[in-house]
């Protein structure tokens, strides 16, 4: 017993003493991607973010150009770590412009009511529209010259029911959209264009569709459009800064500004509250 006190005591002294410098860390828990992407499709992120090119001198202070209805975003927890400025743009179907001033916006309602974000899918679309331009079921009843009421008719007319195949599903709601971009139905097609932003590089899957800028010199096949459906997007109501509880950075251009990375938190930083601020320079927020 008498050789192995000593021992002992060694033991405990390096418990005492020696520890603390190989205590245990504490674990930080980091949610794989699927399950980050499951959670900003199946519940709304309430953390946006918005990216645009305007020329300077523009004045922005609310989420779309004034008097558009809607503004697209994307869920800003999809883009940690971020991305460099020059990448960031092809996932949401747009292209980074070194010639233009970038805005760039991180988003998180205080009053998520305010801002009624959706998904971006065609039910919802149609949903949307029905908040947006109430109408009465009379002015369905006659053909109307104002696009506005005939776009609220054709949203209201549309049914969702359930199916046991997916496809048949998908199929009727597609080919339902699909009719707003023939000859027919171009007043349509150019009201939600103005009012929503939703182009025919809009796929109504939740999805904005990377590369989709050039669709019109580029065709893309329905298996290339599966395949670049990558980043969630979400239609917006178009209010102010402040009430969607955007914090906003302008940044002029300059050289090199594209391999620089757009980070969500330096926005949180450096943008104004409800406001854009001009910055410099992108940079990462310091650690």
């Amino acid at each position: 017993m008498q050789i192995q006190r000593p021992i002992v005591c060694t033991i405990l002294a390096l418990l005492a003493c020696g520890c603390a410098h190989h205590a245990p860390r504490p674990l930080v828990m980091v949610q794989p991607p699927l399950v980050v992407s499951d959670t900003v499709r199946e519940s709304l992120p309430n953390d946006y973010l918005r990216v645009s090119f305007l020329p300077a001198g523009l004045k922005v202070t609310s989420l779309s150009r004034p008097g558009a209805l809607r503004a697209f975003a994307t869920a800003t927890p999809l883009y940690d770590p971020p991305l460099r400025l020059k990448d960031l743009p092809y996932y949401s179907g747009l292209v980074n412009d070194d010639t233009r001033v970038l805005v760039a916006m991180r988003c998180r309602p205080p009053q998520p009511e305010k801002v009624d974000a959706v998904l971006a899918t065609w039910p919802n679309v149609f949903l949307a529209i029905q908040r947006d331009v109430p109408i009465d079921q009379a002015a369905c009843t006659a053909p109307s010259d104002n696009p506005a009421t005939e776009m609220a008719c054709y949203a209201r007319a549309f049914t969702d029911p359930p199916a046991t195949a997916v496809p048949l599903s998908l199929a009727r709601t597609f080919s339902y959209a699909g009719a707003l971009y023939d000859d027919q139905h171009a007043a349509m097609a150019k009201w939600l264009q103005d009012n929503y932003g939703i182009f025919p590089a809009f796929a109504g899957s939740g999805y904005s569709i990377k590369d989709s800028y050039s669709l019109n010199t580029e065709p893309m096949t329905s298996q290339q459009i599966l395949v670049k459906s990558i980043s969630s997007e979400y239609i917006l109501k178009n209010v102010s800064l402040a009430d969607a509880g955007c914090r906003c950075i302008s940044v002029a251009p300059y050289t090199g500004r594209s391999n620089h990375p757009l980070d969500p938190d330096f926005i949180a930083q450096a943008g104004g509250d409800g406001a854009c601020t001009p910055v410099e320079k992108l940079a990462s927020p310091p650690l």
